[in-house]
Formats: structure tokens, sequence, C-alpha cells
């Protein structure tokens, strides 16, 4: 589901995600982010600024102490920006993420057969991505064109 091909700054897209612009600067300097920056970024963007507050029951984290982000969290978030893509994604469609895994359903029978399989007093965060996705065109079509980059031309 490509909204644009337009490119959008990291500004555009921390604007589009909901996000103050230091999600952008946080996310590019943990490697994120990468330019140039198109629609699925928005997403990623928000599921990177929602698995990194993230601290597992029993483990500790200082809040000073700067973080790279683990596995899981990478995977979170690419899995997130492909979905952003993939024609079986629906508003339905969701990421679960584990302490050790990340997991997208899109069905509510794929949501109950996970809970079943994966869950069992686990915990674990369910985030809406596809509604994020399909929130994608309001969210780039609301941005001030001025936000928006346009593509480089070579002659």
């Amino acid at each position: 589901m490509s909204v644009t091909d337009e490119q959008l700054s990291a500004s555009a897209v921390a604007t589009a995600a909901g996000l103050s612009e230091s999600w952008a600067w946080k996310a590019r300097d943990q490697g994120v982010l990468h330019e140039p920056h198109f629609e699925d970024a928005v997403v990623a963007l928000r599921v990177y600024a929602f698995v990194s507050q993230i601290v597992w029951p029993g483990n500790r984290r200082p809040r000073s102490a700067r973080q790279d982000l683990e596995l899981w969290q990478s995977s979170a978030v690419e899995a997130a920006r492909q979905a952003v893509d993939d024609p079986y994604t629906t508003p339905e469609t969701a990421l679960w993420v584990l302490e050790d895994s990340v997991r997208i359903v899109t069905t509510p029978a794929q949501r109950a057969a996970f809970d079943l399989e994966h869950l069992d007093g686990r915990v674990a965060f369910r985030i809406p991505i596809g509604r994020w996705i399909a929130e994608l065109p309001d969210a780039i079509g609301a941005l001030p064109r001025r936000r928006r980059r346009s593509p480089k031309t070579t002659t």
C-alpha cells in the first residue's frame, strides 16, 4: 500500500507519526531511519518510539544510560516497516511483541491462535500497526507542503 512516492523529511516523518522531532533524531542515531524517508518510515518511527520504552519485568534499565536497540526491538520495527507494503495488511493487523520474538497477525482467527499458542501468561504488547497504516494517507496528506521533500533528479 503505497501512499506516495514522495520523499519525506525526518521532521515530516515525526509529524505524520504524531511524535516530536527528537524521536526522529533518536531513530536516525539508532539506525532506524535512513534516507530517503517514505511512508514506511512513519510506521517504523511509531513502533520504534513504542518498543524503545519497553522494560520487561525483571529487567532494570537506568533512564540516563544510552540504550542500543535489542534484536527484538529491531525486529519489531522492521516487521512494521514491511507490513506497510504487504497486501495482506488490513486495519485489523496487529504486531505482537514479546521479549524474545515478534509476530504479525491479521485475522481474528490468527489472533486467537497466537494467544493460545504463544501467550499463556507471558507478558506481551499488541501494537495496532494495521490501524496506523490505514491512517497514513490522512497523516501524510495533512503535512504542509514545505515539510515534504521533492525527489532529487539528475540530468
